[in-house]
């Protein structure tokens, strides 16, 4: 009977399939179900991804317009002209653009001349000199900044200063003694003396970093390095987000 009568068995074997197809459907359901969240998080992950990175930009934007808003205010107040002020900022932010130093080290070093007394239209030709040395040297634009302006507001070189400019290794002496005929012995005792003034000093200054000299134009060259490209684009791209809040503000 068992053998012969299997009714009871088949109907009991397609009750077992019936129930695993359904298993199945229901679990290929789920599955689809499952995708369809599973690409509607990944999509609501994705916009709040963009909206974030759109707020970070934003503030980028607003950071770098108020520092030079700042800046810009900085140089009014300090020439008593905008149109002289807005002058040297294009100066400055080209001469960031096309050298190796940042803009905010061009624009510390600019503000502290200017402080010292020096001319407007003075600032961004003597900046490209010191940058040279600074430059050559691998020291910062912002300390030869304040050597060349505290030995500008003297009126002549004392010994400390003249020490100061050869402790960061720029051959001052070497330079003045040219000018006087004299040996750096001598040159040193006629600092003690005060007979070496400023205008000696930006004399040596330029004969270091004429065209074809020591320093001439190392800015320019270190420019064109890997680390003074990548620097240019820092700049660039800070001076693009400066546009961009500038059109802002005008609408």
């Amino acid at each position: 009977d068992v053998l012969l009568n299997d009714e009871s068995l088949q109907q009991g074997l397609q009750r077992s399939r019936e129930s695993f197809r359904s298993l199945g459907e229901s679990a290929n359901a789920e599955l689809q179900s499952m995708d369809g969240f599973m690409a509607k998080a990944a999509q609501t992950a994705a916009g709040l991804f963009a909206v974030d990175k759109l707020k970070d930009f934003a503030s980028a934007i607003a950071t770098v317009r108020g520092e030079y808003q700042q800046l810009e205010i900085a140089f009014e107040t300090m020439l008593g002209s905008k149109s002289q002020a807005d002058a040297l900022m294009a100066q400055l932010i080209d001469t960031a653009a096309t050298t190796p130093f940042e803009m905010k080290e061009i624009a510390e070093s600019s503000k502290m001349l200017l402080a010292y007394g020096m001319a407007a239209d003075e600032v961004n030709g003597t900046l490209i000199r010191l940058g040279d040395i600074a430059a050559g040297l691998s020291i910062p634009i912002k300390d030869l900044a304040f050597l060349y302006g505290t030995t500008m507001v003297q009126g002549r070189l004392y010994t400390q200063d003249l020490n100061q400019f050869l402790g960061r290794g720029i051959p001052l002496a070497d330079e003045l003694a040219k000018q006087f005929g004299k040996n750096k012995s001598e040159v040193k005792k006629l600092v003690e003396e005060g007979k070496i003034g400023f205008p000696e000093v930006q004399k040596a200054i330029e004969a270091l970093t004429n065209e074809g000299s020591k320093f001439g134009g190392l800015m320019e060259a270190q420019s064109k390095t890997i680390k003074g490209q990548l620097s240019n684009i820092e700049d660039a791209w800070e001076q693009m987000m400066n546009e961009i809040g500038r059109s802002q503000e005008e609408n």
